[in-house]
């Protein structure tokens, strides 16, 4: 993707994301940056200037209510809610997509389903306060993880990823699936001071920081636009990323994070790729 093509993109998220703040505005929903979004917005007030995407994050509350609220009162003539664990969309967070543009990603390129530009809206658990169990939780995700890249027709030359996939599908059929995922998502009747996000690329001593990291979420400069971030969002970049965040990486440590895209058009439906409609 070139420079102008990624200035585009930048161009078309940054405009969800402001919808999408909007819309949590005007429904009482709290949300946060995380992720790249959150290290963009305080290391160069804005996007990674080589990143694709965007994240927001939201306490298993506010997610819920995000869900059925999406459901009835986003504009559809604009969006396109994608939900979490559906047929079309079976990974454990959903996305909200913008019609008539074009973001195929690589492993889902021959896949039937929207595939407009988005934002990732990921949901944040209690997690268990015992190392043991929370790595065990930990593993639940990544087995519900697999099964879900392996029903979205993720495409992968590695015969031992291979295994791994059709092992996570065996793992997770009938009733176990529930049992992995009510595990991952602890009752938020047994509150405990930590909380994370298992089902992203984190590794485990990544996944989880205290729950007093977010608080009422503070604003911050993001392209121009004030947008939400944990109050203690500095700390929090500091488990994720470590001590160095605000260090630009090496060029071998930005190849661990490669583009997502595989086709992008901001001008452009995806049906025009997938559907070879004009």
């Amino acid at each position: 993707m070139t420079k102008m093509e990624l200035q585009d993109l930048h161009n078309v998220i940054l405009e969800i994301a402001l919808d999408f703040d909007n819309f949590c505005k005007e429904n009482d929903i709290t949300y946060y940056l995380m992720g790249g979004s959150a290290l963009g917005a305080i290391r160069h007030q804005g996007f990674i200037p080589w990143d694709d995407d965007f994240d927001v994050f939201m306490d298993r509350d506010n997610y819920l209510k995000f869900i059925q609220v999406a459901k009835s009162k986003l504009d559809t003539s604009k969006y396109y809610f994608q939900e979490e664990d559906t047929e079309e969309w079976p990974l454990f967070f959903s996305k909200i997509r913008m019609n008539n543009t074009t973001f195929i990603e690589k492993d889902v390129v021959d896949r039937k389903m929207h595939h407009g530009i988005y934002i990732d809206v990921m949901c944040l658990n209690y997690a268990f306060e015992n190392k043991f169990l929370r790595r065990v939780q930990y593993l639940s995700a990544r087995i519900l993880s697999s099964s879900a890249l392996s029903k979205k027709g993720y495409i992968t030359n590695s015969k031992i990823k291979k295994i791994l996939l059709l092992a996570s599908r065996v793992l997770t059929a009938g009733p176990l699936k529930n049992m992995l995922l009510s595990f991952v998502r602890i009752n938020n009747s047994n509150k405990t001071s930590l909380v994370g996000h298992f089902f992203g690329r984190a590794p485990f001593p990544k996944t989880t920081f205290p729950v007093d990291f977010l608080s009422e979420p503070r604003c911050t400069s993001f392209e121009g636009i004030s947008l939400p971030v944990p109050k203690e969002v500095e700390r929090y970049l500091v488990v994720r990323y470590g001590n160095k965040y605000m260090e630009l990486p090496s060029k071998e440590e930005m190849a661990k994070y490669p583009s997502h895209a595989h086709i992008v058009d901001t001008k452009k439906s995806y049906k025009k790729y997938i559907y070879d409609e004009s």
